[in-house]
């Protein structure tokens, strides 16, 4: 999954891991598809990195996007020191922090800094809630129709958000939706 293997196979499931190395005082986020995992944290340990967290995804996508945000977090936290190229001659130097101990920075809360962003992008990547952002960002289009003067066209754009509204409260509930009175 790493590298230029990750854009063929990024609808597959992947996993996103935390490595940490003693003698090099650093910690390392990764993404490997599911299939590769033993292989790839084979290669690490070979080199004196201890697999010290590893969480699926169903997708690569979703495991490099954690694996992104974790890394933007910590740099942006001053976290910006890496290992060198040479130190990481299985790969992966550019997703490393260096100095962890400086930081302060342990695996415990690199950990769960990881499944912190994981259960975030699991939940964002969900059905219920891409269907809820986009319900939304419709509605507020239909308002921004009503601002320009578009009426006829918001009252049309807002009777199919309600039909879908209902559609979806038959679909996750017994029972009836309660008529809202609506205001155009």
């Amino acid at each position: 999954m790493a590298g230029g293997n990750f854009h063929e196979r990024a609808d597959e499931p992947a996993l996103l891991y935390v490595v940490r190395h003693e003698g090099l005082a650093a910690l390392k986020v990764g993404v490997v598809g599911a299939a590769s995992r033993e292989a790839r944290l084979s290669a690490h340990a070979r080199q004196g990195w201890v697999t010290e967290m590893v969480t699926g995804f169903e997708t690569g996508r979703q495991a490099l996007q954690a694996e992104r945000a974790v890394l933007g977090f910590l740099r942006e936290c001053g976290a910006t020191d890496r290992l060198l190229q040479r130190e990481m001659p299985q790969g992966g130097y550019t997703e490393t922090v260096a100095h962890a101990d400086l930081v302060d920075l342990d695996v415990d809360l690199l950990a769960a800094i990881a499944q912190a962003a994981g259960r975030i992008i699991r939940r964002a990547h969900c059905p219920l809630y891409q269907w809820t952002r986009d319900y939304l960002a419709a509605g507020k289009a239909a308002l921004d129709l009503i601002d320009e003067g578009h009426k006829e066209l918001a009252r049309e754009h807002l009777q199919t958000l309600l039909d879908l509204g209902e559609e979806m409260i038959r679909h996750l509930g017994p029972r009836e939706p309660q008529e809202a009175p609506v205001t155009v």
